[in-house]
């Protein structure tokens, strides 16, 4: 089940990769010519512009972009990471393996972290505070930044689920320390996997560069080894990639209207109903519109007009809520060993488990997520995908109307 972007590759995307593959080069690097397309740094200096930051770094996937901000910014054992409940498992997966400890938070009803919340969880372990911009709709971003640099932490924006939402005018992503994208299929726009990360801080670029890509630097289209060079890793996204996001970033504005035409069209056939609710926005105008999270009077109602819709509550959508991530609960990963759930550092470890966040979990059991863009199974199984038409959303909608009169009566 593709994301918005998926569903409109065509000519476009096939051009672009025509002609990195008569260039003969595959790989992101080539000589300061015409003779290479250089699509993945194209890529590179258009998202940086779009999102007005000094840097936007093209990786393999959204979770390499996450790694690289959390080590960029020294997160390491004996550091404690606070994030959401509800978000992906990559979120905490990338906290786990820079071997630091997440420390899981409320959400509200934003369905992103609470600042309260937060603010309450910090201890003197505490590196850095994660926000995720989940499903698409900013978080709390203003008041996160507020707590963040009153007790001097790093803010990484987690912003793959919303490639192009803005808050108050800036692009998620570009507000805090660094944000990361993802471009997998399931996402705003697409190479089949990708990621991003973008950040205007100079040092940090350059170590993240250095990091995802076995310690060197970028010399124009190419490399350089730098003075002092340090061990890294191979996070590179290839011209393959680049090609299909050059074409597919030139259609971000076309996805933003369509999304939001069908957001509306379907908040205001449901908005009547008596006891529906809908989540906080931010900023309704900078929401992506790939969910219209609906908010039920209590979890019975939600559960049984989802089993009549075959969609799911948000407390079932598996690794998106922390109490269905089985590998977090028995802090389980690929080594079994080391920080941070097996280290001197975290003598005192949090222990995870079902029920630890009480106002999350009563949140999720009356919520499902009518997907406007993105129908996920594992996530928002009913709703609309891109190509959908206005009266396929208000067929949907109608049918929502039914189903949500049938179970009250």
């Amino acid at each position: 089940m593709p994301g918005p972007g998926l569903d409109l590759v065509g000519d476009e995307e096939l051009a672009e990769l025509t002609e990195v593959i008569r260039s003969g080069r595959l790989s992101r690097y080539g000589p300061d010519d015409d003779s290479f397309p250089a699509k993945v740094r194209s890529f590179e200096l258009a998202v940086a512009e779009q999102a007005d930051v000094r840097h936007a770094l093209a990786v393999n996937a959204g979770t390499s972009a996450l790694f690289l901000a959390l080590v960029g910014l020294g997160v390491g054992p004996g550091d404690e990471v606070i994030v959401p409940g509800f978000t992906y498992v990559a979120t905490i997966s990338s906290v786990v393996y820079a071997r630091a400890l997440p420390v899981l938070a409320e959400v509200d009803a934003t369905f992103d972290l609470d600042p309260v919340d937060v603010e309450a969880r910090i201890t003197p372990r505490t590196k850095a505070i994660v926000v995720v911009h989940m499903l698409g709709a900013p978080a709390r971003i203003d008041e996160l930044k507020d707590v963040a640099d009153r007790h001097g932490l790093a803010l990484i924006e987690d912003a793959a689920q919303a490639f192009g939402a803005t808050h108050r005018g800036r692009w998620a992503g570009s507000i805090g320390d660094a944000g990361a994208y993802s471009f997998n299929e399931y996402k705003t726009i697409t190479a089949g996997d990708g990621g991003m990360l973008v950040t205007s801080d100079d040092d940090l670029f350059e170590r993240c560069f250095a990091m995802h890509d076995q310690g060197q630097v970028q010399d124009g289209r190419g490399l350089a080894v730098p003075e002092s060079p340090a061990l890294g890793l191979n996070f590179r996204m290839t011209e393959v990639q680049g090609a299909l996001l050059v074409a597919q970033l030139r259609k971000l504005d076309r996805i933003r209207r369509h999304l939001h035409d069908n957001r509306d069209r379907v908040w205001d056939m449901l908005a009547g109903l008596p006891g529906i609710g809908f989540r906080e926005l931010t900023d309704r105008d900078g929401d992506l519109a790939t969910h219209l999270v609906i908010v039920f009077p209590d979890a019975e109602s939600a559960a049984a007009v989802t089993a009549e819709l075959g969609s799911i509550t948000l407390d079932h959508t598996g690794w998106h809520i922390y109490s269905q991530m089985a590998h977090l609960l028995s802090k389980r990963t690929t080594t079994g060993r080391g920080c941070p759930f097996d280290c001197e550092c975290h003598a005192n470890a949090i222990r995870y488990e079902v029920g630890m966040l009480p106002a999350t979990d009563a949140l999720l059991a009356r919520s499902m997520s009518f997907a406007i863009g993105v129908v996920d199974p594992n996530l928002a199984p009913y709703g609309l995908r891109m190509r959908d038409t206005a009266d396929v959303a208000e067929r949907r909608a109608q049918r929502f109307i039914d189903v949500y009169r049938k179970v009250l009566t």
